[in-house]
């Protein structure tokens, strides 16, 4: 009985009418995600297709090209890439070789409004179907793309290959895309972002192309980061980690593509008017830079354990000049290969020694563990038992060979696989126990595109990663043993890593003035790297590779790479030049008197600046600003500021443009709007124009703002590190007073608060007399050391120079005539003024 009922309901409900289902939605022929006004708006039209982003002041910043055809410009495409990957002579260089099938495309698309307030369209292909989904979000546009396609529907393969192209106005310029050594207005260029070895460049006189450096061209970096800056006031980044490409404007004139290869990734238009804003959007996104530790911007020197200068080691022999020095490399390798084993004794030892005369102490590390090396067997074998090893293609750990400190073949740490991360937190721990204080982080950049990692990413998604990994994986290591007081300096990295690093220093550049791998190279490097949203760099000073033949490696090389360290936030000196199978000579510090004189001249310049580099850092960490800054984040309205190659402001105070061209000792160079005053004989420059500023051999051009504030430590320390050998001048030990720099235009102020809290204003009252402290007038030498005192104005260059000290107090006002100075609201101490009255 209850079968029966049970098959009468069943049939009964065969026979009611079913709901029907809804229509689905007319295809739309235009669908805009915002309103016109909005910060970002955006049009789709299905056809032809065209997406079209605009600012709220109905500017076109982007918009996509009608053109149909199998090239990658048009519509958005995909194709198979069978790639062949070439053999390099060292593995640390991309082999990838491209061998794209015809493009497919629609030149028509579905439209249709998604339920998050964004929108889709659709495009049907020969062999498959594609899609491209947009969002906005107040002044960030999301695009993602991607492709779809049935197996065995393309003989070829499946897709693996994604562009998109779009309009290039003639006046647009493109900046940033991480170190780039070669250019600063990528505009003309074709670039990859895939981390690899730099190349090697063919000489002073040669100019970047396809080949130089080789064997790649000019695309070659250890840092490369797929975001860029426009001139028409936007900023893209490429959110993936597989290798992509942009041409700009080099494949056509009319048009710029951006490619990856994968089919389906995102990216992110963010759309300013103020391309600081844009990096502070970008640095949120992807992660704010760290703040270092104070020691860190105190220059730092390669020195062996075992150098002797004049019958003493060569650190004590800096010590005994005065010159300023914080920080010691002496380049051991714990990693790969365990250099440190049987002198554990004599490492404590000289740690120690270096600590109590104020020294922090840098060894070497990189995420790799030698299979080769009998001193590292022990390790390699338990990496391999336990799986600790990104894998070949036979499961078995994937080997290369290379070099680092001696040839040999190594096994990367697979540091997607938690056991991983800590088995080389043990293996850094090493360093820490013997007394060091960080070390180089090196390479990086030589995960193979055919490993497989724990995760299961292959090697074609992880390579750009791996260093960002690596980089982490040092950065959760020092944050749970000695949080905030460390240095790890990395030179290679992508998207990302600007979380986890103190520093970035310059990989392996060529010891000349070569323009894609020396000097001019280094200035490029790391004004486009704080483009990207990365501001802590310094150079490999002087250079490491030699292998430029017939260059004069001489003492006017060595002065123009020193002056150009110490305005970068991290100096370093180094003291080998490698060129393959020798060394070759170059200048040396110790060569004369006047050689060691000029490196603790700027040595002091930049030890001075510590409070300056502190509070950029303090910026840097909550807006991404950089410190070295690209004219064009300053003067974005000014059509000269993009075009600038060898040029930045330090800060907001300062704009430089160091000499990196051999021979030259006048520095032309366009200087952003207002009046500058010479750091050094005080001339002053009117900007808005190109100036001509003198730059003898030891002069490093340097210009302070009209109304600014340049803080500086005591021209006596020596280190930014603690000490306890009673005759070294720490910053600590002369804690209790600051000089202060300030260039004022009559009727001018300036102010500046330091990262103590300390406020500092400086005010000019024209035509106000009087003294109404009384300032004790002394002569220049006894000023450094008097208070509540004053030296007679005096001309200087085209200024009057006026030289007046405070008393040692949490806060104080000093007036003088026309002059206010004041300071308050941090530690006591007594301020040395030095105010440059403009006329």
């Amino acid at each position: 009985m209850q079968r029966a009922l049970w098959c009468t309901l069943a049939l009964g409900c065969l026979a009611c009418p079913r709901p029907v289902p809804p229509p689905p939605p007319a295809p739309l022929d235009r669908v805009v995600l915002g309103n016109p006004g909005d910060p970002a708006w955006v049009e789709l039209q299905a056809n032809p297709f065209l997406l079209t982003i605009r600012d709220a002041r109905n500017t076109i910043l982007l918009q996509t090209l009608e053109d149909a055809g199998t090239t990658p410009y048009g519509t958005p495409a995909v194709t198979v890439d069978a790639w062949e990957e070439v053999t390099q002579v060292i593995p640390g260089w991309d082999g990838y070789r491209a061998h794209e099938d015809p493009w497919e495309r629609a030149t028509t698309a579905v439209l249709e409004r998604t339920p998050q307030g964004g929108a889709v369209a659709r495009f049907d292909l020969a062999n498959g179907n594609s899609w491209l989904r947009v969002g906005v979000e107040g002044t960030r546009v999301h695009l993602a793309w991607g492709a779809e396609q049935p197996e065995g529907t393309r003989p070829s393969g499946r897709f693996n290959k994604a562009s998109v192209a779009f309009v290039l106005p003639p006046d647009e310029h493109f900046l940033g895309l991480g170190e780039r050594y070669a250019t600063s207005d990528h505009r003309g260029w074709s670039l990859y972002s895939y981390a690899e070895e730099a190349g090697v460049g063919a000489g002073e006189d040669a100019p970047p192309s396809a080949t130089n450096p080789g064997p790649n061209g000019v695309s070659m970096t250890y840092f490369p980061v797929p975001f860029f800056l426009s001139t028409r006031g936007y900023g893209l980044h490429a959110n993936t980690t597989f290798r992509t490409e942009l041409h700009l404007g080099s494949e056509r004139p009319d048009a710029w593509r951006l490619a990856a290869n994968t089919a389906s990734f995102e990216t992110v238009v963010y759309v300013n008017a103020n391309p600081l804003d844009t990096l502070d959007q970008f640095t949120a996104d992807t992660g704010r830079p760290l703040i270092p530790a104070p020691w860190v911007f105190g220059n730092r020197r390669r020195i062996g354990r075992g150098a002797v200068v004049e019958g003493v080691p060569e650190w004590q022999r800096m010590r005994d000049l005065g010159m300023p020095i914080t920080g010691i490399d002496d380049a051991l390798h714990f990693l790969p290969h365990r250099s440190e084993l049987g002198i554990e004794a004599q490492l404590a030892t000289w740690t120690s020694t270096l600590h109590a005369n104020g020294f922090k102490i840098m060894g070497y590390y990189n995420p790799y563990v030698s299979a080769t090396r009998p001193t590292a067997a022990a390790d390699y074998a338990h990496g391999r038992d336990n799986g600790l090893f990104l894998r070949g293609p036979d499961g078995q750990p994937s080997l290369t060979f290379f070099i680092s400190g001696v040839g040999q073949e190594i096994a990367a740490i697979d540091l997607t696989n938690p056991a991983g991360e800590a088995w080389f937190h043990t293996l850094l721990q090493r360093s820490v126990d013997l007394g060091y204080d960080g070390w180089m982080h090196d390479f990086g950049e030589y995960t193979a595109r055919d490993v497989t990692a724990f995760d299961g990413r292959t090697g074609e998604e992880l390579h750009n990663a791996y260093p960002v990994l690596s980089a982490r994986a040092a950065h959760r290591f020092w944050e749970a043993t000695r949080p905030g007081d460390y240095l790890f300096f990395v030179r290679s990295g992508y998207t990302g890593s600007q979380a986890f690093i103190p520093a970035v220093w310059s990989g392996d550049p060529e010891g000349s003035f070569d323009q894609v791998q020396g000097l001019p190279s280094m200035l490029r490097g790391g004004v486009n790297l704080g483009l990207s949203g990365v501001p802590y760099f310094g150079p490999d000073a002087q250079g490491y590779k030699c292998i430029n033949e017939g260059v004069d490696r001489n003492q006017e090389l060595y002065f123009r790479w020193l002056q150009f360290s110490a305005v970068t936030p991290i100096m370093m000196d180094q003291d080998r030049c490698f060129a393959l199978t020798m060394e070759r000579p170059k200048w040396f510090i110790w060569d004369d008197a006047f050689t060691s004189a000029e490196y603790g001249r700027y040595a002091s310049l930049h030890t001075r600046l510590q409070p300056y580099f502190l509070l950029l850092a303090a910026e840097a960490h909550a807006r991404g600003t950089p410190i070295m800054r690209h004219p064009f984040l300053v003067n974005p309205e000014q059509p000269a500021a993009a075009l600038v190659d060898g040029a930045y402001w330090l800060g907001p105070s300062l704009f430089t443009a160091p000499v990196v061209a051999r021979g030259q000792t006048v520095k032309d160079t366009w200087l952003p709007p207002g009046r500058f005053v010479d750091f050094w004989d005080h001339r002053v420059f009117v900007g808005g124009t190109t100036v001509a500023i003198p730059a003898p051999i030891t002069v490093l051009p340097l210009l302070v703002k009209e109304n600014a504030l340049v803080p500086l430590l005591d021209a006596q320390v020596q280190t930014l590190a603690p000490a306890t050998v009673p005759n070294v001048v720490t910053a600590q030990s002369v804690a209790d007073r600051l000089d202060v720099l300030a260039a004022i235009s009559p009727g001018g102020s300036a102010s500046l608060t330091l990262v103590d809290r300390t406020v500092l204003q400086v005010t000019h009252h024209p035509g106000r007399a009087g003294n109404p402290l009384a300032l004790a007038t002394v002569d220049p030498a006894a000023v450094q050391d008097c208070a509540r005192c004053t030296v007679a104005p005096t001309p200087s260059g085209d200024v009057t120079r006026v030289r007046l000290n405070s008393a040692l107090a949490t806060e104080d006002v000093v007036d003088l005539e026309e002059l206010s100075v004041s300071f308050g609201s941090g530690p006591a101490r007594r301020v040395r003024w030095d105010v440059l009255v403009l006329p």
